[in-house]
């Protein structure tokens, strides 16, 4: 466990056939404060010792070993290394390492067998130490005392440690961490200490769950199927076509939705039967993209997953594809290359074309587009469709794409709408370049989830694979017509695109399984279940805040809303407490809070009123609505 910021050593060795090595045995390290941050590891110099067995019987004469070591090396800033080294075993030499190694073994961490219980107490991690024997703690200085669990999460790692010794057992409390003990399988701890000589020395522990300890038991939220349950079908329904009108108002959205909108202006009443064709084919690739999504969720739902809405943008490669796609529209739309020859299979062609075919996947388009959003209503109806029968869930679905289509649909079938809209102009071609740049800010926006997900390469691999799709646009128009030159010209534009593309989808494939989340900053506390339950226990009110990195209005509550002066000085006036659960990558945790209030997406807004001072009650949580201003917050916590 490296702590906050740290990243373990790696050996990675080159052995000779028969040679192999166990893990590293780790010296006793110590707690380095790094600005706000707390790190577990070595200053000046350190050993680390490592088990090598040899192949019996020994092959003769020298033999060479290798090994690649990375190392992050810190003084104001911490800087990677990687260096490689080699000796030579066998080779008729005397040289005795047995002091080194001796030296080595003096730091490791001694194993004790004492009893160990371990318990949460009122936000902390409590360990009582019983040794059978007496005096087992006289050679500790008690003030030096620190907890370096193996797992990280378990503690604050810069909360300091309070002990007392009270009848021959050590207790130890430490501010926990974000992790729920739950989630841990035997709590191994490393005790730290200086001794009465002055030397650092530590002592490894195995922990149990203490048994005496009766925690308070937290309010429950309400189940999934009875919150569900509050909201009838044919309000879910009625939900689902307003959610799916404001949904076209979505940065994403509305400049696909432009595109064919611009295209009816130019039709006269006599070609009322195509404008009609039009919407229905629009409607129906919409619909039907919302029906297929609906599929894949209860699908994999019934299978076991904890999954809602916008579960797709949790997997990079689907952002960094959607990312790609975008940027291509914008690049289309600013006129810098125009689809066509062998691009004709091409999204934005066949969205762009003025057939029904190129109508339909317009639609597709949008529902595409539309999935990092959520809109008002959208919440309650999501949240019924996943709890109720697939008849149930798939009419909402259905009702959400109808209530996204039926803005483009009433302008196709009533004349008289689209007679109001501007007359066709040079200001047309003019919109049409404007609708390029919504395009390439919802690329950019998609290109930092990325970045939250798979780290800050991935910026570079993105990037470059926008580069190499460019350059193939542009180029490919551009091939000469000499047969052989066009054959070279055509060979570089395919390699640019594998080259530029592989390495940026192939860094969404390195995306971690240990699905950390961003840390929270400012006023906000990382969301857990058991952090969550442990300030339930107490007396103040609480703000739970559900986000996501890809939820455009999660970020935009947060900018006009949340993350704002008037908001933090309220918080702090009321006692109030904020959590904040990323659902940026899957995280069953915050898939179940969400089931629990009956949603199945992000923003989730909950708050937990303070508990009355004479029943000793909490009132029942407040949901917010999904589009907050200051006066909304406000309103919930006064």
């Amino acid at each position: 466990n490296p702590g906050d910021s740290g990243v373990a050593p790696e050996i990675d060795w080159k052995l000779p056939e028969g040679f192999k090595t166990g893990e590293i045995i780790w010296p006793t390290p110590h707690k380095i404060p790094f600005g706000p941050l707390t790190n577990y590891g070595y200053e000046e110099r350190a050993i680390l010792l490592q088990p090598l067995t040899a192949p019996a019987p020994l092959p003769a004469g020298p033999i060479s070993i290798s090994a690649e070591i990375t190392v992050l090396v810190c003084a104001d800033i911490c800087i990677p290394e990687t260096s490689t080294h080699s000796f030579t075993l066998n080779d008729g030499s005397n040289t005795d390492n047995s002091t080194v190694i001796g030296a080595a073994e003096a730091t490791l961490p001694r194993e004790q067998g004492w009893p160990v219980a371990y318990s949460e107490d009122r936000g902390n991690l409590r360990l009582s130490i019983a040794p059978a024997q007496t005096g087992a703690f006289d050679d500790i200085r008690i003030e030096t005392l620190a907890l370096i669990p193996e797992e990280w999460g378990i503690v604050d790692n810069s909360a300091s440690v309070v002990a007392s010794i009270d009848n021959n057992i050590l207790t130890l409390r430490q501010k926990r961490g974000d992790r729920a003990l739950s989630a841990v399988e035997g709590l191994r701890t490393l005790l730290t200490y200086t001794d009465q000589s002055g030397d650092h020395r530590g002592i490894m522990l195995t922990a149990a769950p203490d048994q005496a300890a009766t925690p308070v038991a937290a309010p429950t939220a309400q189940p999934a199927t009875q919150a569900a349950a509050n909201t009838s079908f044919l309000a879910a329904v009625i939900f689902a076509v307003l959610g799916g009108l404001i949904l076209n108002l979505m940065p994403c959205v509305f400049p696909v939705l432009s595109l064919k909108v611009m295209s009816l202006s130019k039709m006269s009443d006599k070609e009322q039967a195509h404008a009609a064709a039009s919407g229905f084919a629009y409607t129906a690739g919409v619909v039907l993209s919302f029906a297929t999504i609906a599929g894949v969720l209860m699908a994999l739902k019934a299978a076991g997953a904890q999954i809602g809405w916008g579960f797709q943008l949790q997997n990079p490669t689907v952002v960094y594809a959607l990312a790609l796609l975008l940027f291509v529209i914008g690049l289309s739309l600013s006129g810098i290359f125009a689809l066509q020859g062998r691009f004709t299979n091409a999204g934005h062609k066949l969205a762009a074309k003025s057939g029904l075919t190129g109508t339909f996947f317009t639609g597709v388009l949008a529902t595409l587009v539309a999935t990092p959003c959520t809109a008002p209503f959208m919440g309650a109806a999501m949240g019924y469709a996943l709890t109720q029968s697939a008849g149930a869930g798939m009419a909402v679905f259905i009702a959400l794409g109808f209530g996204l289509a039926l803005p483009y649909l009433l302008l196709t079938l009533v004349p008289a709408l689209r007679r109001m809209m501007p007359r066709p102009g040079h200001w047309m071609e003019t919109f049409k370049e404007f609708l390029a740049f919504p395009m390439y800010a919802s690329a950019s926006w998609l290109v930092w989830v990325l970045a939250q997900q798979t780290g800050s390469m991935s910026i570079l691999a993105a990037l470059i694979g926008f580069v190499a799709v460019a350059f193939a646009f542009w180029a490919w128009d551009r091939r000469p017509k000499h047969k052989t030159a066009r054959l070279i010209a055509t060979l570089i534009i395919a390699l640019s695109l594998i080259g530029g593309l592989g390495l940026g989808f192939g860094e969404t494939f390195k995306k971690v399984t240990t699905q950390h989340a961003s840390p929270a900053t400012g006023m906000w506390q990382d969301f857990s279940q058991s952090r969550l339950d442990e300030l339930l226990q107490g007396n103040d009110p609480l703000f739970v805040d559900m986000t996501a990195a890809w939820c455009i209005t999660c970020k935009v509550n947060e900018r006009i809303a949340l993350d704002i002066p008037g908001t933090q000085a309220l918080f702090a006036q009321h006692n109030v407490t904020a959590l904040k659960g990323d659902w940026t990558n899957q995280n069953p945790e915050i898939t179940t809070f969400l089931e629990s209030h009956g949603r199945k997406g992000v923003p989730l807004y909950v708050f937990y009123g303070a508990r009355d001072p004479v029943s000793g009650k909490r009132p029942a949580p407040d949901i917010l609505p999904q589009i907050l201003t200051p006066a909304i917050v406000a309103n919930a916590v006064q």
